[in-house]
């Protein structure tokens, strides 16, 4: 009888013991599965922020990403990281034009705005097309094969000045996250402007027009305008440091930063790094661009440097 006992207590205590690993196993598969769809649903977060960047479906990606099985979810974070960003598009009306049909809407609307400047004074220079082409060509590898297809997208800007913001609009969705391309543009406009020696009063209106568009700051565009003059502007520019009140001082360099004069001192850090990031010459540097662009970027990461060391000294 009590043998009996021993085997029946025994036969219990396993069954109990493999009911309570069934249930911890299960338990686990269920965290598990709650888990990978925690996963999941960050991917698909992920995936949807990169598809909207790229001006593709966010809501489609996402969707998939939640909808197939594992690893599908991988596969399509990886594709739609390599995937080319989305042109924006023109007007229905524009883009019909033999102009622009079949052409790179973001090329095409450059050329259109470098037209715009160029004609702004009532003609067209060899100096002028020559900048262009070798600017545009140097910075966005293109050959000249390829330039010269564009060719009709610059006769439509010579003749379509007010249609200036749209062709902005084009070129600020598809580059507004390349601080350093829109200073590279800049660069490309003032330059057009500057050709032959000073602008004259229709060109600058044109140009900063434009350049307002793109999100360039007056600072920005005097500095790059001083770069093609020789002159200096920023920390060095103005007259001599010492013989300028603290006022106009700390006026001039929070300028150069982009922040108020009354800005804290963690704001003018948070200024001056990302500054730093759009300006530096490394990352403006682009095969062969004119090394007058070059030298301006240099330029641009001393007075930088200089109105920071300035504003932190006052501001400590």
């Amino acid at each position: 009888m009590i043998k009996w006992d021993n085997r029946f207590y025994r036969r219990r205590v396993l069954g109990d013991t493999m009911f309570i690993v069934d249930f911890l196993m299960e338990l686990l598969g269920l965290g598990m599965s709650l888990f990978l769809w925690l996963i999941k649903f960050a991917l698909a977060g992920l995936v949807g922020a990169i598809a909207y960047f790229k001006g593709r479906n966010s809501w489609i990606w996402a969707g998939l990403t939640l909808i197939l099985p594992w690893p599908f979810p991988i596969f399509i974070l990886i594709g739609i990281c390599y995937m080319p960003k989305k042109y924006p598009k023109l007007p229905k009306e524009i883009r019909d034009e033999p102009a622009f049909k079949d052409k790179n809407p973001v090329i095409a609307s450059m050329m259109a705005l470098s037209a715009m400047i160029a004609k702004s004074d009532g003609s067209v220079t060899k100096d002028e097309i020559h900048f262009i082409k070798q600017f545009i060509a140097g910075h966005f590898g293109m050959s000249a094969s390829e330039l010269n297809s564009y060719a009709e997208a610059f006769d439509y800007g010579k003749d379509h000045p007010e249609h200036y913001q749209i062709f902005t609009q084009v070129v600020k969705t598809y580059y507004g996250h390349r601080r350093d391309i829109i200073l590279a543009l800049a660069y490309l406009f003032i330059g057009i402007a500057m050709q032959g020696g000073d602008t004259n009063t229709a060109k600058e209106n044109m140009t900063r027009q434009i350049l307002l568009d793109l999100g360039i700051s007056a600072y920005e565009y005097q500095a790059i305008r001083a770069a093609f003059t020789g002159e200096s502007y920023g920390y060095q520019g103005g007259g001599n440091p010492n013989m300028q009140s603290r006022e106009d001082l700390v006026k001039k360099y929070s300028e150069v930063l982009g922040v108020s004069p009354d800005a804290s001192l963690s704001e003018i850090k948070k200024a001056y790094r990302k500054l730093v990031k759009e300006y530096h010459p490394d990352k403006l540097a682009s095969g062969s661009v004119p090394e007058d662009y070059i030298a301006f970027a240099n330029q641009k990461i001393r007075d930088i440097n200089e109105a920071y060391e300035y504003l932190e000294k006052v501001k400590s």
